[in-house]
């Protein structure tokens, strides 16, 4: 025999307090029980999203660093009955058998999940504007790039920091200068035709010379820069650029794509400066083959790849 509908309402009363299935918009305080949020999950969740694992999985992670935050999100129920929002916070309850404090929202009109716009996606960009709004998404996308070439792979991997949305705002902070004057050194180097290819790898060139002012050789990589730039505009000849260029349009290089020829153009950065410091005027041999452009061999034959490593002896810190 079936439940009348009052039956049904007095059970969900009973067992969590209220009646989800309200046209009363209202908000209020729940002491949400694990048995309270299998009952939600097994009876008002009949027209919701598809359950993601990796969802409830980000956020028992963020519960295991951080708790059980309030960040003003509400276990959201239409005016049907039926859950909106906050299931795989739920299921995450239920799993831990743990009891939360949690707002719940009633009388949720049902076609506002089509009709409302979301909300914007949030970003590193955000993660640290929210604390500096003089940042820029160039400077902040340059500061992921140049960890990421700090960090290097295998063994200098280790304990080498990536940009995530929590260390974010102090790792703009603790950057913020060099990038700024790296990204200036860059600026003139960029913005003319004949340097154009280069164009889509500005992100690249834009760590290669914050990472050059860390190092304490700004100077070094303005004149680099500039010389680099003569050679490509016809106003000089350059050995060292010359190969560098054909090197650069070659087929192991060209036909690379993404992250793959994002590194090589790092690899070739660092390659072409460890040679310019021994001679400024460029009069040298490139002398980097594809097979030793590669983090390996790069760690032992370039120095400018080495300085600018978070552990380039691959130590483990304890």
């Amino acid at each position: 025999m079936s439940l009348t509908l009052d039956a049904v309402v007095d059970a969900a009363v009973e067992v969590l307090g209220f009646d989800p299935k309200s046209t009363k918009y209202e908000i209020f305080k729940v002491e949400m029980t694990p048995a309270m949020a299998a009952y939600i999950l097994r009876n008002h969740n009949k027209a919701n999203r598809k359950f993601v694992k990796s969802q409830q999985n980000a956020i028992k992670k963020s519960i295991d660093k951080y708790g059980w935050l309030f960040d003003g999100g509400t276990c959201a129920f239409n005016t049907d009955g039926n859950l909106t929002e906050f299931q795989h916070r739920l299921q995450e309850i239920a799993d831990g058998n743990m009891t939360r404090t949690v707002w719940v929202a009633t009388g949720v009109k049902p076609d506002t999940f089509v009709q409302t716009a979301p909300p914007k996606n949030r970003t590193k960009f955000d993660a640290v504007y929210k604390y500096d709004n003089s940042a820029t998404t160039d400077e902040v996308t340059t500061l992921e790039q140049l960890l990421k070439r700090r960090k290097g792979s295998g063994d200098q991997a280790k304990n080498a920091p990536s940009l995530t949305m929590t260390n974010a705002p102090k790792l703009f902070k603790e950057w913020k200068n060099y990038i700024r004057i790296g990204m200036s050194i860059t600026e003139e180097f960029f913005g003319d035709d004949k340097v154009k290819k280069f164009d889509p790898w500005q992100r690249q060139f834009n760590s290669w010379a914050t990472l050059m002012v860390f190092i304490g050789k700004s100077k070094e990589a303005k004149a680099f820069l500039k010389l680099f730039k003569l050679h490509l505009t016809g106003k000089t000849t350059c050995l060292l650029f010359d190969q560098l260029d054909i090197f650069f349009r070659s087929e192991s290089v060209a036909y690379l794509a993404g992250e793959k020829k994002a590194a090589q153009v790092h690899y070739i950065l660092c390659k072409a400066t460890d040679r310019f410091l021994k001679a400024p005027e460029g009069d040298c041999d490139f002398d980097l083959d594809y097979a030793d452009s590669n983090h390996e061999k790069m760690l032992v034959k370039s120095p400018t790849y080495y300085d600018f490593l978070y552990n380039p002896q691959g130590l483990t810190v304890v």
